[in-house]
């Protein structure tokens, strides 16, 4: 296929379909309606913010929702693509199915400062305080909503809701009745499909099951040539509902995964000869990662009227990961109490109570192993919250929330919230919030030794530097302070503008430690360099530097998000966002080695400046033309420059329920990289131009 050929294609077709568009309006019921009833629609009631249903327009938060129609509209295949829609959220690739995805700094593969539900299933991984991106999937068309808040969410959701909340909320199965059939091929996208059926059982219930599959090809090196980490994965599940009284209803759902990629790793082996290693930059390719989980879910709930109800929600997840570097399995039960009630008629209460364990079981590796010899785990988490809306009057709204926790590893925590509301006018909304909210250290951190995955090259000198988790780490803490303001202007133009300050204290950093991987004591020699003394571990050939971890520093970031929506005809809907951010980090201690380093990493780990320009077209016989402008900064310290992106897509309807479509992704350059750091063991690869056909068939 002449990629190049097709712009311009498209770009001709556009043109004559607008033209065509002013002497010609089609029939389709959207076009029934006025700009005002198309924006109501568009912006859906949010449940993120509060825990109870509330309209976006009242939220006094920096909430972004990312609807079921930007999905498809936007040809992403894929859960972490579609958050490249969201203000402020930077989402970057290091391979083909590796990404750091963060907001407000902090942005790296491991980032551990974003709390990710699935219909209410937290997958926010104790092992690394991150998330396994890559098995976090379901059927995109069942998707109803992303809601994601940037900023703290901590005083709801609990710790490790400290720069944000990604809540993914899937169709009721009601809503997903009958049959659809979905598949598509491409450059990148070699095979993909999907057949999910809805039907009704009882009186009252409703069922849905899915089967998902895709192979996707690898990325290219810098020069353009395949790279071994293919990724195919393949996945099954069910969702069903049913009133089990006149006023209570019970959702279950499961679902089952399985997959494998290749991703090139870059590790130092020591039982092996040294020449060779570097001589490939420590490149090792080939080896295969599989993972396979599942997972069932139980949600019921009573509704005594509109302002009173209460829920229990019931949740069993595994997962097995079978790395190179390390082998894991993870059982987690989760379950969680929420009462709603309003009373007096001005406070809107929402409490809950919850209780989550976790057991680890580790197959150690000479690259990552659990100290002190075990090879197994298990966390508690103990939880309870509770939100107070008080209405003051018409315009004013004051919330007051916070949250108590237990964990297994700083024990007890208090995550406090207070939000100020304003509303002048129907359509215009100021609000403002103070909260605080912490980042539990994670196993990793605390219980883990790693060895040969961290290698940095400096002046023609191969360091290799093991961490060592440590034991006693505190929580790192957040002050936020936020201020928004949001306004519909018309009929066609809508504003989302956040302001914030974030403080940030006890940041965990790498310093120089005295004891080796294997519990000897390090050597102390003259730095071959700058002549100072380093802790050594010796190994021929290389400088093994030990270090461990502390709370070793401040951080403080600030910065300003903007959403603007622009339909600009009835047929035709814009939106830019831009977000503007600064972090300045600072050692909080003197003494250890290795902070300047980590302050520098930290203030260069995300971009200053990130943008979009997304572009929906409803042309003439149920054509439809979309693009999507992607702009990030460089990142200093992935030593990677500013890059824009563009995808396209064509879509062409006939009836109600076939469709077919084109996608082309990131066209402006054949191949880009995206993201690059040293500690996770992983080579980076680059993301090419691709393109994919798609046909959905609703029936």
């Amino acid at each position: 296929m002449n990629t190049k050929f097709l712009p311009t294609l498209l770009a001709t077709f556009i043109f004559s379909s607008s033209q065509a568009i002013a002497e010609s309006q089609e029939d389709e019921d959207l076009f029934e309606l006025s700009l005002e009833e198309l924006i109501s629609m568009e912006i859906p009631d949010v449940t993120s913010v509060s825990r109870k249903k509330q309209r976006l327009m009242d939220s006094a938060a920096a909430i972004y929702v990312i609807t079921n129609e930007d999905l498809r509209r936007s040809g992403v295949t894929s859960i972490p693509e579609a958050l490249r829609m969201v203000p402020g959220m930077q989402v970057a690739k290091l391979n083909a199915n590796t990404w750091s995805i963060s907001t407000r700094g902090f942005n790296y593969i491991f980032a551990n400062k974003l709390l990710v539900l699935i219909d209410g299933r937290t997958v926010y991984s104790p092992l690394f305080s991150g998330v396994n991106w890559d098995v976090q999937d379901t059927v995109m068309e069942d998707i109803d909503r992303i809601e994601v808040i940037r900023g703290p969410g901590a005083a709801l959701w609990g710790a490790n809701a400290v720069n944000g909340v990604i809540n993914v909320i899937t169709k009721k199965a009601s809503d997903t009745q009958g049959n659809l059939l979905s598949a598509g091929t491409g450059t990148q996208e070699k095979a993909f499909g999907t057949y999910r059926h809805g039907g009704e059982f009882g009186e009252t219930g409703f069922y849905r099951v899915y089967a998902k599959a895709f192979e996707r090809d690898g990325q290219v090196d810098a020069e353009g040539k395949d790279t071994s980490d293919d990724w195919n994965m393949r996945r099954a599940g069910f969702k069903s509902e049913w009133k089990t009284t006149a006023d209570s209803e019970m959702t279950v759902q499961g679902d089952l995964y399985e997959g494998t990629t290749r991703p090139p790793l870059r590790l130092f082996d020591q039982s092996q000869p040294l020449i060779p290693q570097m001589t490939n930059s420590f490149i090792v390719n080939g080896l295969s990662r599989d993972q396979r989980g599942g997972n069932l879910g139980a949600y019921w709930k009573r509704t005594l009227s509109e302002t009173h109800d209460y829920s229990f929600r019931a949740i069993y997840d595994n997962y097995q990961n079978f790395d190179y570097r390390i082998a894991e399995k993870r059982d987690t039960v989760d379950f969680e109490f929420q009462h709603y009630y309003q009373f007096w008629g001005k406070h809107d209460l929402v409490w809950g109570l919850g209780y989550r364990t976790t057991w680890y079981e580790v197959e150690n590796t000479p690259y990552m192993f659990l100290l002190e010899g075990k090879d197994s785990k298990k966390t508690e988490l103990f939880s309870a919250f509770i939100q107070d809306d008080i209405t003051l009057n018409e315009q004013w709204t004051f919330t007051l929330s916070s949250r108590f926790e237990h964990n297994s590893f700083t024990g007890y925590e208090v995550q406090p919230n207070a939000r100020l509301t304003w509303k002048p006018t129907e359509n215009r909304t100021f609000w403002t919030a103070l909260s605080q909210a912490v980042k539990t250290p994670s196993i990793s951190e605390t219980a883990l030794q790693t060895d040969g995955i961290t290698i940095e090259n400096s002046n023609n000198i191969t360091y290799v530097i093991p961490i060592r988790g440590n034991p006693d780490l505190k929580s790192e803490k957040l002050t936020a302070l936020e201020v928004g303001y949001r306004e519909q202007f018309g009929n066609s133009f809508r504003l989302d503008i956040t302001a914030f300050y974030n403080q940030y204290e006890d940041i965990i950093a790498y310093v120089d430690t005295t004891v080796c991987p294997d519990g000897t004591a390090a050597l102390r020699v003259p730095s071959p360099t700058s002549g100072s003394l380093l802790n050594l571990c010796p190994i021929p050939g290389v400088v093994r530097l030990p270090t461990t971890l502390i709370n070793g520093l401040d951080t403080r970031t600030y910065g300003l998000e903007i959403v603007a929506d622009w339909h600009a005809k009835d047929w035709w809907k814009l939106q830019f966002t831009y977000s503007w951010l600064q972090v300045d980090a600072s050692p909080n201690q003197s003494e250890a080695d290795f902070l300047e380093t980590n302050e520098r990493i930290v203030e260069d780990l995300s971009a200053s400046h990130t943008a979009n320009i997304r572009s929906t077209m409803n042309l003439p016989n149920q054509w439809y033309f979309d693009f999507w402008v992607r702009y990030m900064d460089n990142l200093k310290n992935a030593s990677i420059g500013a890059n824009t992106s563009l995808d396209m897509r064509v879509a062409k309807k006939f009836g109600d329920g076939l469709e077919f479509s084109i996608v082309g992704q990131n066209l402006f350059r054949n191949h880009h990289r995206e993201f690059y750091e040293p500690l996770s063991g992983m080579a980076p690869t680059e993301t090419q131009e691709s393109w994919y056909a798609q046909i959905r068939w609703q029936f």
